[in-house]
């Protein structure tokens, strides 16, 4: 089953400095908690993804899991809300099901592509891919 959480208010305090970790005031993204290896990673659903590091949901709408917008949690009491469970549309939820095994598999893909664009920063592809993904923020668990 898809673990689906929200992060705290306090993960985004903590982590105010960076940029490239999403963030509404409005209301907050549902996450996609998977671990690997010992480490916690968590993935937006988003809406409006205009880029290919993305498992979606709704293809036609643009929903879907963010992989470039993921993150590290290095204190599950502290960034994880055990409080608000997260409710996603049912269309979502369907594509989602059962896809824990792809969900780990692209994120682990994701990860190793972003290492090797960050060892090849002078071409212009594998720097937009560093720039602007959440994980330049979480390099030592990585």
């Amino acid at each position: 089953m898809v673990d689906l959480v929200f992060l705290t208010q306090q993960f985004y305090i903590d982590h105010s400095q960076y940029p490239e970790i999403l963030h509404k005031d409005d209301r907050p993204h549902v996450q996609v908690k998977i671990n690997i290896n010992g480490a916690l990673f968590c993935i937006p659903l988003r809406s409006n993804i205009s880029h290919p590091y993305v498992l979606w949901t709704d293809k036609v709408n643009k929903y879907g899991l963010d992989f470039s917008k993921t993150v590290i949690i290095a204190d599950i009491n502290k960034y994880i809300d055990c409080i608000n469970r997260p409710t996603i549309r049912q269309t979502e939820f369907n594509a989602l099901r059962g896809k824990e095994y792809i969900i780990k598999s692209n994120l682990i893909k994701y990860i190793n592509k972003y290492k090797k664009a960050k060892k090849n920063l002078n071409i212009p592809r594998n720097k937009l891919i560093v720039q602007y993904s959440s994980l330049q923020y979480f390099e030592k668990y990585i």
